[in-house]
């Protein structure tokens, strides 16, 4: 009985293995930053090319959950790890690093789960 015991041990571990943790959200707000220029019109701006390229990166791998724009703020859900995880993902944007934008990161908890289509 022993021996069957200590045979069946590893597997009684491997079954309490704890699930990994669930992806959180977030929300990152964008203002113009300091380097944004009133007379051009977004397309002009140095960086939005760049910026607008990585937020399509994002999408493609599933980071960004939704967008939007209010009044003159843009607003995008994110999933992540953690705080660190996207915010050191964000800070990877040309645009936020060379001040076109400035860049708020919240976390965020939906308290009614549905969609947008």
């Amino acid at each position: 009985m022993r021996v069957l015991i200590f045979l069946l041990f590893p597997f009684f571990l491997l079954a309490q293995e704890t699930t990994p943790k669930t992806d959180q959200y977030f929300v990152a707000l964008y203002t113009v930053g300091e380097n944004w220029d009133a007379e051009k019109s977004p397309g002009e701006q140095h960086y939005f090319k760049e910026h607008s390229s990585f937020l399509s990166q994002l999408r493609k791998d599933s980071v960004i959950v939704t967008g939007a724009r209010y009044s003159d703020t843009g607003m995008l859900v994110l999933k992540a790890k953690d705080f660190k995880t996207i915010n050191d993902m964000l800070q990877q944007d040309l645009a936020i690093q060379n001040k076109l934008f400035t860049l708020e990161i919240h976390a965020y908890a939906p308290f009614y789960k549905g969609c947008i289509e």
